[in-house]
């Protein structure tokens, strides 16, 4: 009885301490898992980024001990859809431990799913790791191989980073569930982790784009394609070119249309699954300091021309500032809107107009001078 009511009072006072919001939480994870991936030599092997289903990210997790230990944290999980990285779910975790103790820390903690079972486990509501799914400590190193013994039997990998210390962590005993009244803060509504992690109809809240964008810059594309075949047949053979690639010589250009990422009738909102290819260009403008690019935005033939004018600026102003959001100077960006003019598809059908609700984006600059 004792025990429990410490306990009690233990997760009161980790629960306080935890109280910050939604957005720092995430702001919170997108630094600790930044921290971890521009390590040198220290950090997740890469190999092993690529071949997870999701992540689950707990920055500023609670430890603490007198007698009766325990641990308790928010933060967010992700898991591959079709189109990259899916929103981010929010989850709580909990464990103790028993024995005589005293001290406390604050640690972020990072866990790579590793497989469908561990996947469908984290869609659930509630896991625990060493009973539902089998936990190991991650291994450390850029360059380790992802085939050890951890890689191949373990559902879930799981590392630590304390006071700029990183290190792999088994977790067996703590429990993960759903934080629902946090999914209901960040999206407006009632809405499962099931549902967010799938990429079942769940917009991406303008919070949240930085971490979903932050992801998709780490994975790699392969992965998010095998993930995509295993859930549904891709649409077309380049579907696993990263967008960015399209924009390697002056004058090329990205669309969003082309890969189903079309812009809903009379709505200059981005549209949903955008992410991970307006990542991948915002990407590849950090690399190259030296592109420029001009956006532009299309409408189909539905309704005024003047009225197909204004809707088209603001899908090209909504591009961009998008892009300015994820660290691309607004000074190398321009914008144009060109209404219902250049079709790319046939409006007297339905999968024509959603071809011509588009954004390219167009590379303006000349390129490096020759010799």
């Amino acid at each position: 009885m004792i025990a429990r009511i410490l306990i009690a009072l233990l997760a009161s006072a980790v629960l306080f301490a935890q109280e910050t919001s939604a957005d720092t939480r995430l702001r919170h994870s997108e630094q600790a898992f930044e921290a971890v991936m521009k390590a040198p030599d220290k950090g997740i092997p890469q190999d092993l980024i690529d071949k997870a289903q999701c992540v689950v990210i707990v920055p500023d997790l609670i430890k603490a001990a007198f007698i009766v230990g325990g641990q308790y944290g928010r933060g967010f999980a992700s898991c591959r859809t079709a189109h990259g990285w899916s929103a981010p779910a929010a989850v709580r975790m909990e464990g103790g431990s028993f024995g005589l103790q005293l001290g406390g820390a604050s640690t972020d903690l990072i866990l790579l799913v590793m497989n469908e079972h561990g996947m469908d486990r984290l869609l659930g509501s509630k896991f625990a790791i060493g009973g539902d799914v089998t936990g190991a400590a991650g291994p450390v190193g850029r360059q380790i191989s992802a085939r050890t013994d951890a890689q191949l039997h373990a559902e879930i990998l799981s590392w630590s980073r304390s006071r700029g210390a990183f290190a792999g962590l088994a977790l067996d005993g703590t429990t993960f569930r759903p934080d629902d009244g946090e999914n209901a803060k960040l999206y407006g509504k009632d809405v499962t982790n099931r549902d967010i992690l799938l990429g079942n109809a769940v917009r991406t809240p303008a919070g949240a784009r930085g971490f979903v964008a932050m992801l998709n810059r780490y994975s790699a594309t392969p992965a998010a394609a095998e993930a995509s075949n295993r859930k549904s047949p891709p649409a077309s053979p380049d579907r696993t070119a990263p967008p960015s690639q399209s924009l390697s010589q002056p004058g090329g250009k990205v669309t969003l249309g082309e890969r189903q990422i079309r812009f809903a009738v009379g709505k200059s909102e981005i549209p949903k699954g955008a992410d991970a290819a307006l990542a991948d260009v915002a990407r590849a403008m950090t690399d190259h300091p030296d592109w420029t690019v001009r956006i532009e935005g299309y409408t189909d033939n539905t309704g005024s021309s003047a009225a197909n004018m204004k809707l088209s600026e603001k899908r090209a102003n909504a591009v961009a500032r998008w892009l300015e959001q994820h660290g691309v100077d607004k000074a190398r960006i321009t914008t144009k809107g060109y209404g219902e003019a250049n079709p790319a598809g046939d409006n007297s059908t339905a999968e024509g107009r959603a071809q011509n609700r588009r954004v390219e984006i167009v590379r303006t600059d000349k390129g490096a001078p020759k010799g």
